[in-house]
C-alpha cells in the first residue's frame, strides 16, 4: 500500500511538472508542433521516461521517449535513453543504432563505458576495447569503475581468442512452435528426448482474474513466468506446439522450471512469492490426466531463507546439485550438493573453490554419468556476461573448469540448457542473432565437437600431482604451483601445496601444459603432456626439490 501511494504521488508530481513547463513556455511563445506532442512537454516527458527506466519499466520508458522523438527527432537525450532501454531489453543492434543517432546530435550525451558495452554486446570487440580503454583513462585506477572496465577488456580479449577458433557445431532455432516474441528459457528434456519443458514470460500467463494484466508492476514490468510443455512429434520430426503445463503447477506469480526428472515423472520448479526470496519446489506429473500437481516446497536444509535456484539430479536420484546464495558461500550464488538419506536430503556442502568463485554461479547441470558437471558463471574467464563451463570429478577432485567455447558461448548471456542422454544435442536458451524474442531456445548439434559429445565413459580430464620437498626430504607447505596452457600461454590455475607438500590439480586431458613451481625467490618448471589413459586414471606426477 505504501509503495502504491508513493507511485501515485510521483505520478501526480510528474503531471504537475508537465503542466508547469507547458504553462511557462506557452506564455513565452507558440510551441504548437505538427509532430503531435507539444514541444513544451518534452522536458517533463523525458523526466517521466527516466522515472520509468529507473523503475525497470523499459517498455513504458520507450513509449515516452517515442513521444518526444515524434516531436523532436534529433533530441539526443531521448535518443540516448532509447538506446539504454533497448540495451536492457537485450536488443543490442537497436541500442547501437539509437546510440549512434544520439552521438551524431550531441557527442557529450554518451558515456564511453556504455558505448564500450554496446560494442561488446554486438561483438565489435576492437571498438569495445577502445572505448573501455578510453573510459579507464578518465577514472581513478582504484575505483570500481576502472576495475570493471579492465575486466570488460579482458573479456573482449578472451572473446577474440575463442572466436578465432570456433567449435564445429550446428545451431538451429527451434522455431515458433517453441519460441515467441517474449522471453523463453530454461529448457529441460526427458531422458528419452520426447518431452521438452521450459519457462516463458508471455501475455497468456496465469492471472488472478480476467481483468488482471499479468504484469509484474513491482519488478521489471514483464509478464510473470509460467511453465510450458512441448512433445516431440516423431512422424513430423519436430517439436509440437508448446502449451502451458496443465494442472496446478502454474500460478499467477513466478513459476519457472529448473529441470525435469529424467523419466518425466516430476520436475523441479522455482517459485518466488511475496513471502520468500526464491525457493525450490517439486511438482509431480499425473500421466493419466496429463496434469502437473501443485508444486511442493523442498524442506530444509536445501531451501533456506536465502535465494535458492537451479537444481539438477543424478540419474540414480541419490545426489542433487543446486545454486544457493546462503551466506557461507564464496560469492553471490554458489553450487552446493546434497545426498539422499532415506526420504531426506543431507546437509548441503559447497562443491568447492575450484568451481565456486567470488562472483555468481547461476546454473548447474549434472550429466547422467554423475561425474561430469556443467554450470554457468560470470566468475571464470568468459566472453562477457555468463558463460557455460565443463568440469569433471577426477579422483574425488573437481577439475579446473573449461569454457565450452564459441559459438555456444558468446559475448552475451548463456546460462540455461539441457544435454540429451546421447550427448549429441544441446538445447540452450540464448541471445543469438535473429531470434524471435529476448531469449530463444536453440538446438545445437554436438556430433563433431568431442569436448561435449564424447569421453563420458572413460572421462576427458586427468590429474597432476605435484609434490614439493626440501633437500632433507621434508614436505614444503605453501609453495606456489602455477599451470599454464603452452598453446595460449594463459594461466590455467594457481594453487599452493598443503602440509604434505602436495598440490592436486585436475585438468583437461590431451593438452600440453607448463608447471611453474615457486618458493620464495626460487622457481622450477616443467613442460608436460597429459594424454588421456584408456584404462585406469590419468595421472601425471611432478616431484620438485628445493
Amino acid at each position: 500500500m505504501v509503495i502504491l501511494q508513493k507511485k501515485i504521488m510521483l505520478s501526480r508530481l510528474i503531471l504537475f511538472l508537465a503542466w508547469s513547463v507547458s504553462t511557462v513556455c506557452s506564455a513565452q511563445k507558440d510551441t504548437t508542433s505538427t509532430g503531435g506532442l507539444d514541444g513544451a512537454m518534452v522536458p517533463a516527458k523525458i523526466l517521466a521516461a527516466r522515472h520509468e527506466y529507473n523503475s525497470n519499466n523499459m517498455r513504458g520508458a520507450l513509449n515516452l521517449y517515442r513521444e518526444v522523438l515524434s516531436t523532436d527527432s534529433k533530441n539526443a537525450t531521448a535518443l540516448y535513453g532509447t538506446a539504454q532501454c533497448h540495451y536492457n531489453l537485450k536488443k543490442y543492434p537497436l541500442a547501437l543504432d539509437y546510440l549512434r543517432k544520439a552521438i551524431s546530435n550531441n557527442k557529450a550525451v554518451a558515456s564511453d563505458l556504455f558505448i564500450g558495452q554496446i560494442f561488446h554486446r554486438t561483438a565489435q570487440l576492437d571498438s569495445a576495447i577502445f572505448y573501455y580503454t578510453k573510459f579507464s583513462a578518465s577514472v581513478g585506477k582504484n575505483s570500481s569503475d576502472y576495475l570493471d572496465a579492465q575486466e570488460y577488456i579482458a573479456q573482449c580479449l578472451f572473446a577474440k581468442e575463442l572466436m578465432a577458433r570456433p567449435a564445429k557445431v550446428d545451431i538451429t532455432n527451434l522455431g515458433d512452435a517453441i519460441n515467441s516474441r517474449f522471453d523463453d528459457y530454461t529448457p529441460s528434456i526427458t531422458a528419452d528426448g520426447k518431452r521438452l519443458v521450459f519457462t516463458a514470460r508471455r501475455s497468456d500467463t496465469t492471472k488472478w482474474t480476467d481483468e488482471d494484466n499479468g504484469i509484474d508492476e513491482k519488478g521489471d514490468y514483464k509478464f510473470f513466468e509460467d511453465i510450458y510443455v512441448s512433445d516431440y512429434d516423431e512422424a513430423a520430426g519436430e517439436w509440437g506446439q508448446s502449451v502451458k503445463a496443465e494442472g496446478k503447477v502454474n500460478t499467477p506469480l513466478y513459476d519457472a522450471v529448473l529441470s525435469i526428472f529424467p523419466d518425466g515423472s516430476g520436475m523441479y520448479v522455482y517459485r518466488n512469492t511475496v513471502s520468500t526470496t526464491g525457493d525450490i519446489y517439486v511438482s509431480k506429473y499425473n500421466k493419466a490426466s496429463n496434469e502437473w500437481r501443485e508444486a511442493e516446497k523442498m524442506d530444509r536444509p536445501v531451501n533456506t531463507s536465502y535465494f535458492e535456484s537451479s537444481i539438477s539430479m543424478t540419474a540414480d536420484g541419490n545426489t542433487i546439485y543446486f545454486i544457493s546464495e546462503r551466506p557461507e558461500g564464496m560469492g553471490q550464488g554458489d553450487i552446493y550438493y546434497s545426498v539422499k538419506k532415506g526420504d531426506k536430503w543431507s546437509n548441503p556442502k559447497s562443491i568447492g573453490k575450484v568451481i565456486n568463485t567470488d562472483r555468481d554461479e547461476k546454473f548447474v547441470f549434472i550429466h547422467p554419468n554423475g561425474k561430469t558437471l556443467y554450470f554457468s558463471s560470470n566468475g571464470h574467464p568468459g566472453m562477457g556476461s555468463y558463460d557455460i563451463f565443463k568440469t569433471e570429478l577426477v579422483n574425488n577432485e573437481w577439475s579446473v573448469p573449461v569454457n565450452v567455447g564459441y559459438p555456444i558461448n558468446t559475448v552475451n548471456e548463456e546460462s540455461t540448457f539441457s544435454l540429451t542422454s546421447d550427448n549429441k544435442t544441446l538445447y540452450i536458451a540464448a541471445e543469438y542473432e535473429k531470434g524471435f524474442g529476448e531469449r530463444d531456445i536453440y538446438k545445437i548439434d554436438l556430433s563433431d565437437y568431442p569436448l561435449l559429445s564424447s569421453g563420458y565413459e572413460t572421462g576427458s580430464f586427468g590429474q597432476v600431482i605435484c609434490t614439493v620437498v626440501d633437500t632433507k626430504g621434508e614436505f614444503i607447505k605453501g609453495a606456489t604451483v602455477k599451470i599454464y596452457n603452452t598453446i595460449t600461454g594463459k594461466l590455467v590455475t594457481e594453487v599452493r601445496t598443503d602440509k604434505l607438500g602436495r598440490a592436486k590439480i585436475s585438468l583437461q586431458a590431451d593438452q600440453n601444459y607448463k608447471a611453474e613451481i615457486t618458493l620464495d625467490d626460487m622457481v622450477k618448471s616443467e613442460i608436460f603432456e597429459l594424454p588421456m589413459t584408456k584404462t585406469g586414471p590419468t595421472i601425471h606426477k611432478i616431484d620438485v626439490v628445493f
